[in-house]
Order: C-alpha cells, then structure tokens, then sequence
C-alpha cells in the first residue's frame, strides 16, 4: 500500500525529526512503499545527509518526486529515492556549499577543522550523486561549484530523475506531512 509524505519544508534538525517521524508512522501502518513529494530550499548539511541514509535504511521501496524546487542539500535528500521524479518545470539547483556562523571568536584550529569538514560534506555530496545517478562521465564538483540549475530535462539527462511526469496522490492511501 502506497502511503505519500509531503516534505515542503527547510532542511533542519527539527523537520527532518517530523519528517523521519512521518515515515516511520506510514510504515507502522501499512505502507509498503512510500512516495515523497519534496519541495525544498535546502538547508542544514548534517540533516540533509541523516535524512539521505534515514531513507536509505528503510524496509520499503521509496520513490521521491520533486513538485517544484528541490535546492542545495535537499537535492541529497531527493536522490534517496529508487525511483526519482520530477513534474515539469520542476528545477533542481547544485551550488557551493557553505554554513553560516553564530559565533563570536574562535581559533585557528576550530576554523581549519570547519574547512575540513565542509570539503567532506562536499566530497559525500558528490559520492551520493555518483552512487544513486550511476553516471561517474558527470562533473558534479563543477555542476555544483558553478550554482547550476537543471530543469526536469537536464535532471533526467544527468540521471537524477528517471522520469518526468506531474505529481499525483491518486494511489496514495494515506497522506503525512512534515509541519516547519
């Protein structure tokens, strides 16, 4: 049985917790495969990434469709999926990573680890797109670094999504929502 959870949310600690929660419930009652509509402008790495392999450990078949915007991090979340679609005139955008900083000194130490740490959140970004895409002939490092957008078409060419089609509930038998 079909069960759809809506992820129309930023990518932080908190939705991602909803969104995990969502899936767990559809799965506790009855879902045998579920399908994420996902619009998103990204947000938080490390919540990204969770959600990425949060769906990657589920039992069930997961397909993912992007209704509208799937952007930065939330294109690792959307690449979870066996089945990626995308409506048309859907984007996708790759583009540099960064964090923001709500801190008011830190040493050199502490500035050279965050550089390490955002290389590697951009190496795994590029692993995920090469794992779940199959096609190692892309450059995503450029595609990322150079702020690319990818309509549905471009996506598809890419081997990000497998298929264009506009996004319906007609056999979804339950319906979660991840709440910002």
């Amino acid at each position: 049985m079909l069960h759809t959870v809506h992820f129309l949310c930023p990518v932080t600690a908190q939705t991602v917790s909803f969104f995990q929660q969502g899936c767990l419930q559809a799965i506790g009652n009855g879902a045998t495969s579920l399908q994420i509509h996902i619009s998103s402008g990204g947000g938080d790495l490390i919540s990204g990434f969770t959600a990425y392999h949060f769906l990657k450990s589920l039992p069930v078949p997961i397909a993912t469709h992007n209704i509208s915007n799937v952007e930065s991090v939330a294109n690792v979340i959307f690449m979870a999926g066996t089945e990626r679609r995308a409506n048309p005139g859907s984007r996708f955008l790759l583009h540099p990573l960064h964090w923001g900083f709500a801190t008011s000194g830190v040493d050199h130490a502490r500035i050279i680890e965050w550089s390490k740490c955002l290389d590697n959140d951009f190496e795994r970004f590029v692993e995920v797109l090469n794992r779940e895409t199959q096609r190692n002939d892309v450059d995503w490092g450029t595609l990322i670094n150079s702020a690319t957008i990818l309509d549905a078409d471009a996506a598809t060419t890419n081997g990000m999504v497998t298929s264009v089609a506009s996004a319906t509930l007609a056999e979804s038998a339950a319906n979660w929502w991840v709440t910002c």
